[in-house]
């Protein structure tokens, strides 16, 4: 399978879900009953910093304007809205371009569920005689930033330019083949339709998240027969904006947006995006107080944090991310395609003391994080994991059950109190077993994953195998751990990764990590039972269903183990004390995961 599409995949899944989480304000909650896996790298390119200023006028009650200040590692590659959402986005394209517009809904990061945005209400589906359908009228008051009024025809309009003209990428996921056709009622009603009645993901987390073009500025902008290709050509500079923020200036090394005054949120009155070459150059910007906090989604190591964390006037902000950790087992090799074996490691690997001693941060019982508070059951979660009273007993058994196999030992491993006493003289059907390795990246930015590797080595070495940690760079694991050799295996052991999951209102990665074929699935796991639950959750039609349908998932992964999870993830971040504050905790992603958490972010009180 090859890598690139794995990358792929997961650019334009973490795009996708910063797009719908970027603008809603806490305490906005509604019936969300009725209204995706990135690697953890990204990769940043290398831009000159202009330090000169674009004047830029601004309407507002202040005599000075508040200028929030937002450092890049990497620059956007296109100022075309089009282009960023159809095509393969960077993470800087979505920091830039994700406020420029608006939906009918967003996600609320702290309730983690879609809320009104341009919409004035929340909407199920419904039956007439022609068909299941949703009506939506509109708020009324929202205007594009050039002051012409939102209407139903933007929301035609732009359904019209995606089937028409074919717009693949996230268009394609956002209005996905079951909608069949968006009508303007009036000039403040759409009627969505759909072929049959829809599944959460088509409504609402499909084209109610659906971004809106102004009609009255692209109407006319091509020739009859362009395609795809001229439309991402033209620039986007002067295209008019829905969401909190307009695009108005757009150099290589610094973007300006300017308050959109005809968005209902709020926002600073002008948002400066800077580009620096590498995290020494920004956090040299950040102490200096040129930038006033940064977007990436790595955000800051130990040793950055370290450097920054006791600098006067730097808040430091740890948040909780949609992630999660995991030892994936490479089930095309013996004895990781021995369910015993990996039930064993299950046993002998002390995911709570690790958790605790190595990472730092919270264990993982799931592969849903207990971030998802929408959907995570920490009840069930606990049963999952640890369902057995007697850990030494079982383990005896799973010894009992490797002997079946062909396991031998001259002296067998057996679990105490005080943890594992090791095997000796190991023999699988009479030959000693190949040294066997635990893959991991080992660059500063996760640096318990190197560390679990070594304490992961240790414990399986309890079984009687030799194992010898393996810590190399990001990308000679993602090879190794998705490109198959010549004969169609997977080429490692057993691997430690870590991705973001995407969409928290609705995980959307289970098909993913866990379908028969996914090029995310990177273990070899083949499982109709699987198939069969997974094609049921995304065409669950209710939150209920979907629900319990998440946990009979759960269920199989702990059951067949294919992927062991480890632990969760956080962020750390900094910001400016001294220029700017938080109305309210940035929530789930933290500030780059709300796209710089425009809604919340404002000037800090007098000292």
């Amino acid at each position: 399978m090859p890598n690139r599409a794995v990358r792929t995949f997961g650019a334009s899944v973490i795009v996708f879900a910063l797009a719908t989480f970027a603008f809603i304000q806490v305490g906005r909650g509604d019936d969300a009953t009725a209204v995706e896996i990135v690697p953890d790298k990204s990769t940043t390119s290398t831009t000159s910093l202009p330090e000169d200023s674009v004047a830029v006028t601004v309407s507002n009650e202040r005599d000075t304007p508040f200028v929030y200040k937002v450092g890049l590692l990497g620059a956007p590659t296109t100022d075309n809205f089009w282009s960023y959402f159809g095509s393969s986005p960077t993470v800087w394209d979505a920091y830039v371009l994700a406020p420029t517009k608006a939906s009918l809904y967003q996600l609320d990061p702290t309730a983690q569920s879609l809320v009104p945005d341009l919409a004035s209400s929340s909407r199920g589906p419904t039956w007439d005689q022609v068909g299941w359908r949703v009506v939506v009228t509109l708020r009324g008051d929202s205007r594009w930033s050039d002051g012409e009024p939102i209407t139903a025809d933007d929301f035609e309009f732009t359904y019209d330019m995606v089937r028409s003209m074919k717009l693949g990428g996230q268009w394609a996921k956002v209005f996905p083949e079951e909608v069949v056709d968006v009508t303007a009622l009036d000039r403040y009603r759409i009627e969505v339709r759909f072929s049959s009645l829809p599944s959460l993901d088509v409504w609402p987390h499909g084209v109610g998240t659906a971004p809106v073009m102004a009609a009255h500025f692209w109407e006319g902008k091509l020739d009859d027969g362009a395609g795809s290709a001229t439309l991402y050509g033209l620039s986007g500079l002067d295209d008019p904006a829905s969401g909190p923020l307009s695009i108005v200036d757009f150099q290589p090394g610094r973007i300006v947006g300017q308050m959109n005054p005809g968005y209902w949120g709020d926002a600073p009155d002008l948002v400066e995006y800077h580009v620096y070459e590498g995290m020494g150059a920004l956090s040299d910007a950040l102490v200096a107080g040129r930038v006033h906090t940064f977007l990436s989604p790595r955000g800051l190591d130990d040793g950055e944090r370290a450097a920054l964390e006791n600098v006067e006037d730097v808040g430091v902000v740890t948040s909780p991310v949609f992630g999660v950790r995991y030892l994936s087992f490479n089930l095309d090799r013996a004895p990781m395609s021995d369910l015993e074996f990996r039930r064993a490691v299950d046993l002998v690997v002390d995911r709570s003391r690790l958790a605790d001693e190595v990472a730092g941060v919270p264990e993982a019982r799931t592969l849903l994080p207990a971030s998802s508070t929408a959907w995570y059951d920490p009840a069930r979660a606990a049963s999952l994991h640890d369902p057995v009273e007697d850990r030494a007993a079982a383990f005896e058994d799973v010894i009992d059950d490797l002997e079946g196999l062909g396991y031998t030992w001259t002296s067998r491993p057996v679990m105490t109190t005080d943890g594992v006493e090791p095997g000796e003289g190991l023999l699988i059907n009479g030959a000693a077993p190949a040294a066997l390795t635990v893959l991991t990246s080992g660059d500063s930015y996760d640096p318990a994953r190197k560390l679990y590797a070594e304490e992961i080595a240790k414990a399986v070495a309890m079984l009687g195998f030799e194992v010898i940690p393996v810590s190399t760079d990001f990308d000679t694991v993602i090879d190794l751990a998705f490109e198959e050799d010549d004969a169609g295996n997977l080429r490692y052991d057993m691997a430690i990764l870590g991705w973001s999951l995407g969409n928290p209102g609705l995980p959307s990665f289970y098909g993913e990590l866990l379908g028969s074929g996914s090029a995310a699935n990177n273990t070899g796991y083949q499982s109709q039972e699987m198939d069969d639950l997974l094609a049921r959750y995304e065409t669950a039609r209710s939150p209920e269903q979907a629900l319990d349908l998440i946990w009979q998932i759960e269920a199989l992964v702990m059951r067949d183990l294919p992927y062991l999870p480890l632990y969760s993830s956080q962020i750390v971040e900094v910001y400016r004390t001294d220029a700017i504050s938080f109305t309210s905790a940035p929530g789930l992603g933290g500030i780059q995961g709300s796209v710089g958490a425009l809604g919340l972010v404002t000037e800090p009180p007098p000292r």
